[in-house]
């Protein structure tokens, strides 16, 4: 496929996105967004922010979102949304960007979250736009070898001895069984007409591979319109340390 029929397939499977969407969130994704960003603080990146639906969720402890839209078609809803909430009193910033996941556009540690909402399953790199999230996440104390150890480090509580940044996640993933290999039969089919959606992603291997804590995510059924693909859902923060 050309990287023009790529861009037109996309293009199509977003205005679909656009119609369907109200009626996905109806159908469970509402509370699931809920949660998805429930106890965020400070500033987010949003990965694959679609029309923009998961804005009016975010608590108002979050001060500033830059959303991340590669298709213009849903940018341009996400950027009308943005000023819907902002019009309805909210005070956090919302920025809707042009940008990929697998190039994201913060500095390192800018981000005290980053989330992701049923977008990896179409990222062609799953492993780059993952090292990108973390490198984009705060630092905390324990990512930092030696912080420990500084003169002082245990009498200075403040921002630097936060818990690093987390990611947050809500994307399908295969379903096991029957019904995975199911999925594992119509994903070439389902990702032409889905935008490049891979049905039977197992994103948990691709989140413990990049280095996350996958331990506290958990499947939960996905709403009764789309039985064959459960939701992973929940928050992760890298393991291990930076490089000084």
């Amino acid at each position: 496929m050309t990287e023009n029929a790529d861009r037109d397939n996309a293009s199509f499977f977003a205005r679909g996105w656009v119609v369907a969407s109200p009626m996905l969130e109806r159908f469970g994704l509402f509370r699931a967004r809920r949660r998805l960003v429930a106890g965020l603080s400070g500033t987010v990146l949003e990965v694959g922010a679609g029309s923009g639906v998961t804005f009016e969720h975010y608590p108002p402890e979050v001060t500033r979102v830059v959303a991340v839209e590669p298709d213009p078609h849903l940018r341009a809803h996400a950027r009308r949304r943005a000023a819907r909430v902002a019009g309805e009193g909210a005070r956090m910033s919302i920025e809707v960007v042009d940008a990929v996941a697998e190039a994201l556009p913060l500095a390192d540690g800018e981000a005290d979250a980053v989330v992701f909402g049923l977008v990896l399953c179409t990222v062609p790199d799953v492993p780059a736009a993952l090292a990108e999230a973390r490198r984009v996440l705060r630092r905390g104390p324990q990512d930092c070898p030696g912080a420990q150890e500084r003169p002082g480090a245990q009498e200075r509580p403040g921002a630097e001895d936060r818990p690093g940044g987390e990611i947050r996640v809500l994307e399908h993933v295969r379903a096991p069984g029957r019904l995975g290999r199911f999925t594992d039969r119509i994903a070439p089919a389902w990702g032409h007409v889905g935008g490049g959606c891979r049905p039977n992603q197992d994103t948990e291997a691709l989140l413990a591979e990049a280095g996350f804590d996958v331990a506290a995510l958990q499947t939960r059924p996905f709403p009764p319109m789309v039985p064959l693909m459960p939701m992973l859902t929940g928050a992760s923060r890298p393991l291990g340390t930076y490089a000084p």
